[in-house]
């Protein structure tokens, strides 16, 4: 029994401190990725880990916050006979299939916010696709909203199902004229 203890931790940790301390940023360096919430569990079968209550992610670029967050695993390793082993062998925790953050998420980067009710990043295709009432929100307060938004992280292109966009421009009735236009006031 005890070493089915020490397995169950060693795999924790395998698992924990990639995720937490370890995320690659496009110029291959790696950045560290901190994740706190109220607890963790984690399921050798099922190849999940599961943070839940207060979840806050910390990354030098990126900021999120949800109710639950679950990292899926990419569950084509090893399988081992041994029953003490948990049944997985060799796991790799930086072999993320999909990380889901559900309920009251919110996302900061840079200048901009987005909320949801549910996120998804694919580490495969590297998108993120936001989902029940999703709303992005810039630092000018341009605001973008849809059923659906996905955003490639790679490419820096964004897919909106039905959208509904409201930007913020510059007002110019009274310091400017369009052409066609007559000044306003002195009519001489």
């Amino acid at each position: 029994m005890r070493l089915r203890h020490l397995f169950i931790f060693f795999c924790l940790f395998c698992v924990a401190v990639p995720l937490c301390f370890a995320a690659e940023r496009t110029d291959g360096k790696k950045v560290p990725t901190s994740i706190r919430a109220d607890h963790m569990d984690y399921d050798a079968d099922k190849q999940t880990v599961v943070f839940g209550g207060n979840v806050y992610v910390k990354r030098p670029d990126f900021e999120l916050w949800s109710a639950k967050l679950v990292v899926y695993l990419d569950k084509s390793g090893k399988k081992s006979d041994d029953p003490e082993a948990g049944g997985t062998v060799g796991m790799q925790a930086g072999n993320i299939d999909r990380i889901v953050a559900e309920k009251d998420v919110r996302m900061k980067s840079n200048d901009k916010e987005g909320t949801c009710q549910k996120a998804t990043y694919y580490a495969k295709t590297d998108k993120v696709v936001m989902e029940g009432n999703p709303i992005l929100k810039d630092k000018d307060r341009n605001t973008m909203r849809g059923s659906t938004i996905t955003h490639y992280l790679k490419a820096n292109r964004s897919e909106v199902q039905r959208p509904e966009a409201t930007f913020f421009t510059q007002d110019k009735t009274e310091n400017s004229l369009m052409p066609g236009d007559k000044p306003k006031g002195n009519n001489r």
